[in-house]
């Protein structure tokens, strides 16, 4: 076919060779494709087909009769209808499959599991490579959706809000060369609901987690090696810090003679007058200038500023 075409298969499976067109979308030769029949039904959730951005994908309808054609435009539209109006992504073919009322009862996880992409991005030790979701709770449908977004806050700092997006964000970490894993935790933990980051980059390895108090309060509950209980909202300074009196006290004055008020400060250490991590929320921005006067006291080694929400 020629360079930059459109082709369109709603005739049947085989008439395409499935690979040789997702080669040709790939390389830029096809400019897009939709497919409602495949050399085999129904197309595998491994298929090469589903991670082509340019390809759209249709199940395939048997409906050649008119009452069939009513019935199935019907469930489309209600579908449609569904996703839109009451958030349910059940019958989703590009996104991960949830209910309405699901999405809804655990926003409060999807909210904490973007909070800690945003974290992983500001805080890896380098360009992230692998990011491990781990999920410890009730809710089985979870984990899928909850993957997605922590990858919405892990890219949308590096790529902008117009980019990423609870449906595009697997793709673009494919794109990225960002190995994607989910995991079950089977262990027992002290949470209902309870999320843990691995996450490799070029020079290291970071940990962070997150849970809900009760059915509906998130905490971040550790960075690195530190435990914390960090309220995940608005704008978080993350400080190295010996652990030597007086630190928390220079931390607030300086903040306070550019004008940043703190709404909460978490101090936590490993050992008594070694290195100590701060998680310290505040009210509104923080700008460059402010991150290199942190960095100018003496008793800080590390100044990062993330935006959480």
């Amino acid at each position: 076919m020629k360079h930059g075409a459109f082709l369109v298969n709603v005739a049947r499976g085989g008439v395409v060779v499935e690979d040789d067109l997702a080669a040709a979308l790939e390389s830029g030769h096809l400019a897009g494709a939709a497919l409602d029949v495949f050399a085999k039904e129904p197309l595998e959730v491994d298929s090469r087909l589903r991670e082509v951005p340019n390809l759209v994908l249709t199940p395939h309808l048997g409906a050649s009769t008119s009452e069939a054609q009513e019935l199935v435009a019907t469930e489309i539209a209600e579908g449609v209808r569904a996703a839109l109006a009451e958030g349910d992504l059940s019958k989703a073919l590009n996104a991960p499959a949830i209910s309405g009322a699901s999405m809804r009862a655990l926003s409060p996880l999807f909210s904490l599991g973007e909070a800690l992409g945003h974290l992983a991005c500001a805080l890896a030790p380098g360009a992230v490579e692998e990011i491990q979701v781990r999920y410890a709770g009730d809710a089985d449908e979870a984990l899928e959706p909850l993957t997605a977004y922590v990858l919405v806050g892990l890219l949308r700092n590096v790529l902008g809000s117009d980019q990423v997006n609870f449906v595009s964000a697997r793709h673009l970490a494919a794109q990225r060369d960002i190995d994607v894993a989910r995991t079950r935790l089977s262990a027992h933990v002290d949470y209902t609901e309870y999320v843990e980051l691995v996450v490799t980059a070029e020079r290291g390895e970071l940990r962070l987690a997150g849970a809900l108090l009760g059915d509906s309060h998130p905490r971040i509950v550790r960075i690195a090696d530190y435990h914390v209980d960090v309220v995940p909202e608005g704008t978080l300074i993350v400080l190295k810090n010996d652990d030597v009196p007086g630190v928390i006290g220079r931390v607030g004055t300086l903040l306070g003679e550019h004008g940043i008020n703190i709404a909460g400060y978490h101090q936590a250490r490993l050992s008594k007058g070694g290195e100590a991590l701060a998680a310290v929320a505040v009210d509104g921005a923080v700008g460059a200038e402010v991150r290199q006067a942190l960095l100018g006291l003496a008793e800080v080694s590390r100044a990062v500023v993330v935006r959480l929400g």
